[in-house]
């Protein structure tokens, strides 16, 4: 009884498409069991899979993007984030596609170039619940934008909570308008800012992701509630993944004593979901712009 249950594993694991892809001398032979593999699913393709996009040849890297994208495992986001500078064009096409409708599948992990730690990691106090502005377009001066953020599709894949998605797209939001080089897309721009987009001078994106963890801790003295963000960066009007984002923060309290205290733990998520929030979107000027008051 013992070895029908081993059995079946131990074959899959050593598939002849999974044996092709790691050593078949011909690249075609090995994109091909890199295709077979998106197609037919069997265990470990996936660790296969990941170990091919670094294949010598780029047509077995990209036969391996594709399947993975075609397995639609969440779980191959950090391998595939680990190829977006591939040099080959090609293969970096694919990587970015696979990347992109695995994000949309509602990615539960990391898949990031940065990872981004608030000042809430160290201790440090977050911002007050209920206390980030709402920036109006009228308050931007679009003589210095730089660039025009679009908030697409935001999901959440660890609570019930619609509140938690609105908390975490008003964060992102005020993330933006901390830096006047960066400006929410207001629905209808003014003329001087579609010159600017139209001669380069500013560059539009949109942003997407996943509230991927949200967990809290309640031993000891202290409560917690950690919260982590997984963005991706599109390129507009290309629809071109340009980056991918995370960010993470953990929000502490101690436990009160009182016997009819207010649970602190829904104020604390929240507190949690902003200011990773606030770390993913500080990844955005290491990407796009040089530090604020350098020369430009």
């Amino acid at each position: 009884m013992a070895l029908a249950l081993v059995t079946p594993a131990v074959t899959a694991q050593t598939s002849p498409a999974i044996d092709l892809l790691r050593s078949a001398p011909s690249a075609h032979d090995r994109a091909r069991a890199a295709e077979s593999l998106g197609r037919r699913r069997p265990a470990g393709a996936r660790p296969a899979l990941e170990a091919a996009l670094a294949d010598r040849a780029p047509s077995v890297c990209v036969a391996a993007a594709r399947a993975l994208e075609s397995l639609g495992d969440t779980a191959a986001t950090s391998a595939l984030n680990r190829h977006v500078l591939d040099p080959d064009r090609h293969t970096r096409d694919a990587v970015m596609h696979a990347l992109r409708a695995l994000v949309r599948r509602m990615s539960a992990t990391g898949a990031a170039s940065w990872t981004s730690r608030p000042a809430a990691v160290a201790g440090a106090p977050l911002p007050a619940v209920g206390a980030l502005p709402v920036v109006t377009p009228a308050a931007v001066n679009w003589r210095r934008v730089q660039v025009l953020i679009t908030l697409g599709s935001i999901n959440n894949t660890v609570s019930t909570d619609p509140t938690h998605v609105a908390h975490l797209r008003e964060a992102l939001r005020h993330a933006v308008s901390e830096d006047d080089r960066y400006a929410m897309h207001p629905g209808a721009l003014p003329p001087e800012m579609t010159s600017r987009l139209q001669h380069r001078r500013a560059r539009s994106f949109s942003v997407e992701g996943t509230l991927s963890t949200l967990r809290e801790v309640t031993a000891g003295p202290t409560l917690s509630a950690r919260a982590e963000v997984s963005l991706i960066l599109v390129s507009e009007p290309s629809h071109s993944i340009e980056a991918t984002l995370s960010g993470a923060a953990t929000a502490r309290e101690g436990r009160s004593t009182l016997p009819n205290a207010r649970d602190p733990m829904p104020r604390l998520r929240i507190m949690a979901i902003e200011g990773a929030a606030h770390g993913a979107m500080r990844s955005l000027e290491t990407h796009l712009l040089p530090p604020a008051g350098a020369h430009r």
